[in-house]
């Protein structure tokens, strides 16, 4: 004969219930810790580990200086695992949020690069061509004007090289 015996019931308000007197939130992370261990974490190819670490520096650091370099590694950590269209969502908010940034041509380049790579070319060679324009003076757009010479397209729309 077996007893019927109900499953023990969780006591509310036990040990390390939430909301209850006892138990404090976890501490924020300094920002130049939350960084460097997203950076560490990107430059060992640990790229989830590197995105949870700038979207965490996001949300508590969003107006500082780093935040749109931070934005910008999310994006380099899904273009190097070869998620193009993440990668480009996370481009399009360092460019629409961070505007001055200085990670903002980086963006803007990587974000042509993976629209090439996802074999959507017209747009691809758009926004390398918006970029050459915005930024015509800077690394950034030598490096698009590279790549619309080796796919054999005008940097500037217009007729030939």
């Amino acid at each position: 004969k077996t007893l019927n015996t109900p499953p023990p019931a969780s006591t509310p308000g036990g040990p390390g219930a939430p909301g209850q007197p006892g138990t404090t939130p976890p501490p924020v992370p300094d920002a130049e810790t939350l960084y460097k261990s997203g950076l560490s974490a990107f430059n060992g190819g640990q790229y989830q580990l590197a995105v949870q670490s700038f979207q965490e520096y996001l949300q508590y650091y969003g107006g500082t200086d780093l935040a749109s370099n931070a934005q910008f590694y999310i994006g380099e950590s899904y273009y190097s695992q070869g998620d193009y269209a993440k990668a480009i969502d996370e481009y399009n908010k360092c460019i629409e949020q961070y505007p001055k940034g200085n990670k903002a041509p980086a963006a803007q380049l990587k974000k042509g690069y993976a629209l090439l790579a996802q074999e959507k070319e017209s747009s691809g060679i758009r926004e390398l061509r918006s970029l050459i324009q915005r930024y015509p003076n800077s690394r950034e757009a030598d490096l698009a004007r590279q790549r619309l010479k080796k796919l054999g397209v005008s940097p500037t729309g217009r007729g030939s090289n």
